[in-house]
């Protein structure tokens, strides 16, 4: 909804633009969080931006989910910067003010100013190295290598032989299966 003239008497559509869906936000962004900012997008009407009025009782209650659900949505998209808060909630006994969210990717139209795309600039973590000492096997846990008697190590090219030849599974211990109502040792 681009266009500065409001729809009357068409069909309402959301357009999400190419360049906005190959983003790295919208692929880091979860289903619900996606929802949400279809939400958000939805009530867009070409004039509005910077004044699009959502709580998070009103996004939980639309899309079928808690509040503090809704309330997570709404603040990973304005992290990762597909929206930005323009007006804070209030609630007292005189006035009740629903959060205004403006989308970054058209101009605001209260202040005038440009689109700032931010979620274009947004990039995902970087994942820290494992530690050494994060690993589960402890080191006196490994198996080490004994040297040979030429003082260097020996190692194994072959197929590794039991040491005994006595099998250790008794024939009582395998398990029966029952085929047609006839017991089958296995």
């Amino acid at each position: 909804m681009s266009s500065k003239h409001k729809r009357k008497g068409k069909a309402k559509f959301i357009m999400i633009e190419a360049y906005v869906k190959r983003s790295a936000a919208w692929k880091a962004l979860t289903p619900i969080e996606r929802n949400a900012y279809l939400e958000v997008k939805w009530r867009y009407d070409g004039l509005n931006n910077g004044r699009i009025g959502l709580g998070c009782r009103e996004l939980g209650d639309e899309l079928g989910m808690g509040r503090d659900t809704a309330k997570r949505a709404l603040n990973r998209i304005a992290e990762v910067g597909f929206i930005e808060k323009t007006k804070p909630s209030a609630f007292n006994v005189k006035n009740r003010a629903v959060t205004e969210w403006r989308l970054t990717e058209y101009k605001c139209d209260v202040t005038g100013e440009l689109p700032t795309k931010t979620f274009m600039r947004w990039q995902p973590e970087k994942k820290q190295q494992a530690h050494p000492s994060d690993t589960q096997a402890h080191p006196c846990d490994t198996i080490k290598a004994k040297p040979a008697e030429n003082g260097g190590y020996r190692r194994t090219y072959a197929t590794v032989e039991p040491n005994s030849a006595i099998s250790q599974a008794h024939p009582c211990d395998t398990y029966r299966y029952t085929i047609g109502g006839n017991v089958d040792a296995a």
